[in-house]
């Protein structure tokens, strides 16, 4: 009996382990991690700190990637998804893309070093500012209604956000194109026909052109 109890033990704490560890893949100077603004996030929102990740509920809500020699953002990772708070300061950051912010929906708190801009500017964040030696880029907006992008008609196509200062129109089931105005399905079939028919008659057109031995010598 003894001995169940300790196995599940063991196992429960091992799995306590593995749902706080934090899957940031950068090489990150600790010695200096100090005053986190993502820490005291976490704290008010009653979520654990484990490493650089604030966790709540085996989901990473916070990240703190100071002094994480980062020169190109990279947390593309479904982990990721669901990140409201980002601290990228002290790092030799020159400009920090939109793109670089895909799928970020719930990114609400992102921190900068002051040169760098807020990637999307004032039409992604409700507030944008410059103080303490950062940039603060607070309350991301939704980029289909702060950039007013038009996909057309609504039966047509969707507007959908995806990230700071980032949208993409997507058609509805049976619509196709620009703006998604073609009605059916996209004729693959007879595009796929138009492109490869004409590429192996060109290429066996060239063939007799050019010669079909490019190496023959003539004979003295």
């Amino acid at each position: 009996m003894f001995i169940v109890l300790l196995s599940l033990l063991s196992f429960s704490l091992l799995s306590v382990s593995a749902q706080e560890e934090c899957p940031i893949q950068y090489s990150c100077n600790n010695t200096n991690f100090n005053e986190s603004l993502v820490e005291k996030y976490c704290k008010s929102h009653d979520s654990l700190m484990s490493g650089r990740c604030c966790i709540l509920n085996e989901t990473v809500i916070g990240l703190d990637l100071r002094y994480c020699n980062i020169k190109t953002l990279n947390i593309s990772q479904h982990v990721f998804e669901q990140v409201e708070i980002l601290d990228l300061r002290e790092n030799d950051y020159e400009k920090l893309t939109s793109d670089e912010l895909i799928n970020l929906l719930n990114l609400n708190y992102l921190y900068l070093p002051e040169h760098i801009p807020c990637p999307g500017g004032h039409m992604a964040w409700n507030i944008t500012e410059k103080d303490h030696n950062m940039t603060s880029c607070l309350d991301q907006l939704n980029s289909c209604n702060s950039l007013n992008i038009s996909c057309g008609e609504p039966d047509d196509a969707n507007c959908h956000h995806l990230g700071p200062g980032t949208a993409k129109c997507i058609c509805q089931p049976g619509h196709f194109g620009y703006k998604c105005l073609n009605e059916g399905e996209f004729p693959v079939v007879i595009f796929s026909s138009s492109v490869v028919f004409p590429t192996i008659v060109l290429s066996i057109a060239l063939w007799f052109i050019q010669g079909r031995d490019p190496y023959k010598t003539r004979e003295i």
